[in-house]
């Protein structure tokens, strides 16, 4: 009669704590979807949102460099109004153009590799739940008096095979390692070459440390992309298979706290990392910043010297660096905060699982060994749930870093090529521009007016203005860094908006004002324009246009010649040469302009010339100003109008500045 009012009282509290368990565990289901719905991906109000991820200042010699700002403005209006209605799936879902470097669709040997991995995963899932319920069997093989070697043996195998560090794990993580580097190398390389073929525009309203440190971010996305596949979705499969298993190995009480403390213990983990999130965007902030200058310092070394720049730069750096330590601070305060009470709720529901079948083991509805495996369980549970933290957390620090890879992607050049556009592959070099205007983005003073002239094929034209009379803004139209607002450009009696610019470029070669060498051989260096040649078409090159032992006569001089000897490899019909020998002495500059009527010959020669004296021979002189040619003509027609040319000619003879006339 006793056992049996023992039973009864245990019966009700049994339904007592049952209908507890399940008012709470609606509760929190409720109280979650409910701020789940009203929740919205909100981008975080500070400068770091507000403003594109890639923007910031120009550091360029761009005529209109300096337009980065009213593009940032107006990419700042676009972002806060799409974080108004973007939610957290649409913000995923952002990321679906990287979804193909998930799969490698290149390659069927890394396919295989890929399925095989995939079947592990599932042999994990598997093992998981072998391993508590063997070991269970063997605390009650125990009781038998015998040692259960067999039910031993087969639990030490299952620990075996368990887990990451486990044989399983093991071998799946070295077959993924060349999918991973697959990923890594095809989406960095296909990141890079978009930038590269991005407009000019894009590069001259963009700080090359932002770029930089964009470009570094595969590794980020990689990351992200693999905690996906194989962390992820086994941690929620784990707990759904959890779930199964407490409902037919327990009762379904036991599956609905797995639930319950399951979606509690994400609920307060996404609920902290909101402020995280917060904390750790700032943080990215203050460190793309700090970085910037570092890179904008180095970079600018000789302007740092020369402005005595030096304890300035320095300053500025340190300043960088405090507001940067002081978001590191929130963000390592708020991650120990969060992993103490991820740890409370999962020692909280512990300690029920515990008390629960301890009490159903006091009146006899479950045995030792369940406890055992009970015990053994929740700590394999534990492990995937302190993933999910550390998890989420990985993955806003990937977004954020991956965030900015993907902005690269969403930029889009604004010079492309038509569906029919022509491949010219032979040109004569006819160019004619016909009522040509162009105002650079976000600027309302145009840079060209209404500007018409033709060049014939074969002639030398020179093009003198003062400085932003839009000498630059011609050649960059005519290599197609831009197309025009207005008008057109004939290159042969063909608009150059409808031709293939690869081929279009292929025909110019530019001698720019500014030149790049790079880290390389001098050899490198000049068949950099055209790595296929050999040695005999560079020398050939170089002693058509008697620059070949003027490479090693003048040392100082070297990026000039060399830039010469690219442009001269390429055998374009069209030479651009802006403002190429302004930098050298006069002699040298005698000698050089002796090399370019040589190599010129037959050839349509566009030069900007600052030294009048230069371009004497010039079968056409334009003169610009303010954006629009106001006279045309060869040297001795312009000096007999005594116009602008006249005026110019006459201030550089009276300062010196004709050293020679040709």
């Amino acid at each position: 009669m006793g056992v049996t009012n023992t039973r009864n009282k245990g019966d009700a509290l049994l339904i007592s704590l049952a209908a507890l368990r399940i008012a709470t565990l609606l509760a929190l289901l409720v109280l979650y979807h409910g701020n789940k719905q009203g929740q919205t991906y909100e981008t975080e109000s500070f400068a770091d949102e507000n403003c594109p991820l890639l923007g910031g200042p120009s550091h360029s010699n761009s005529e209109r460099g300096h337009n980065s700002k009213t593009q940032a403005d107006a990419n700042t209006r676009s972002r806060q109004n799409d974080a108004q209605t973007t939610t957290w799936i649409d913000y995923l879902l952002g990321f679906r153009q990287l979804f193909p470097f998930l799969w490698p669709a290149d390659s069927r040997r890394l396919q295989i590799r890929a399925i095989i991995c995939f079947g592990l995963l599932i042999a994990q899932r598997i093992i998981n739940i072998l391993a508590p319920h063997q070991l269970g069997i063997v605390v009650a093989s125990l009781g038998s008096g015998n040692i259960p070697h067999k039910q031993i043996l087969l639990y030490i195998l299952y620990r075996g095979l368990q887990g990451q560090q486990g044989v399983i794990g093991s071998i799946r993580a070295l077959l993924w390692i060349p999918i991973s580097q697959s990923t890594y190398r095809r989406l960095s390389s296909s990141t890079f070459s978009h930038v590269l073929q991005l407009s000019l525009d894009f590069h001259i309203s963009k700080r090359v440390g932002e770029v930089m440190s964009a470009l570094s971010k595969g590794g980020a996305l990689n990351t992200f992309l693999d905690g996906f596949a194989f962390q992820l979705f086994p941690m929620v499969a784990d707990l759904w298979i959890a779930a199964g298993y407490f409902w037919v190995k327990f009762d379904a009480f036991y599956s609905l706290m797995v639930i319950a403390i399951t979606w509690f213990y994400i609920y307060i983990t996404i609920y902290m990392a909101v402020y995280r999130g917060r904390a750790r965007r700032e943080m990215a902030l203050r460190e793309r910043e700090m970085e910037a200058a570092k890179t904008d310092a180095l970079l600018s070394y000789e302007t740092v010297h020369h402005c005595g720049a030096i304890h300035t730069e320095i300053s500025r750096y340190e300043g960088l660096m405090r507001p940067y330590q002081k978001a590191e601070y929130k963000v390592f305060f708020s991650l120990n905060l969060l992993n103490a009470v991820q740890n409370g709720v999962f020692t909280l529901g512990t300690l029920l699982f515990c008390y629960l079948n301890a009490f159903q083991i006091s009146i006899d509805l479950q045995q030792v060994p369940m406890f055992v495996t009970l015990l053994t369980y929740l700590s394999q549970l534990q492990a995937p749930l302190n993933f999910f933290g550390s998890f989420y957390t990985q993955v806003q620090n990937n977004l954020v870093d991956a965030e900015r890879m993907l902005e690269l992607f969403k930029e889009l050049p604004t010079v492309i090529d038509k569906p029919d556009a022509l491949n010219l592959t032979k040109c004569d070099g006819k160019i004619s521009f016909s009522s040509v205007s162009f105002t650079y983005s976000g600027h309302q003073t145009p840079a060209l007016r209404d500007v018409s002239f033709d060049i014939s094929p074969g002639s030398t034209t020179a093009i003198v203005g003062e400085s932003g009379s839009g000498k630059s803004t011609i050649f960059k139209l005519i290599f197609r860094f831009y197309d025009v607002s207005a008008g057109s450009i004939m290159i042969d009696n063909v608009d150059i908006r409808n031709m293939q610019i690869e081929s279009l470029r292929s025909q110019i070669g530019v001698v720019p004002q500014d030149i790049i060498l790079f880290n390389d051989s001098l050899m490198n260096n000049i068949k950099y324009s055209r790595p296929e040649a050999t040695k005999e078409q560079i020398y050939g090159v170089c002693d058509a246009a008697s620059i070949h032992d003027k490479i090693l006569e003048l040392p100082h001089e070297y990026s000039t010649v060399i830039a010469m000897a690219r442009a001269f490899l390429r055998s374009p019909q069209i030479l651009m040469l802006d403002e190429a020998t302004s930098s050298l002495d006069s002699a040298t500059e005698k000698l050089i302009q002796d090399s370019l009527e040589t190599v010129s010959r037959g050839k349509t020669t566009i030069t900007i010339a600052h030294r009048l004296s230069t371009i004497t021979k010039a079968d056409q002189i334009i003169v610009l100003q303010r954006g629009s040619v106001v006279e045309k003509g060869n040297h001795q027609e312009l000096l007999a109008q005594k116009g602008v040319y006249y005026q110019m000619w006459v201030k550089q003879t009276q300062t010196g500045d004709i050293q020679y006339r040709s």
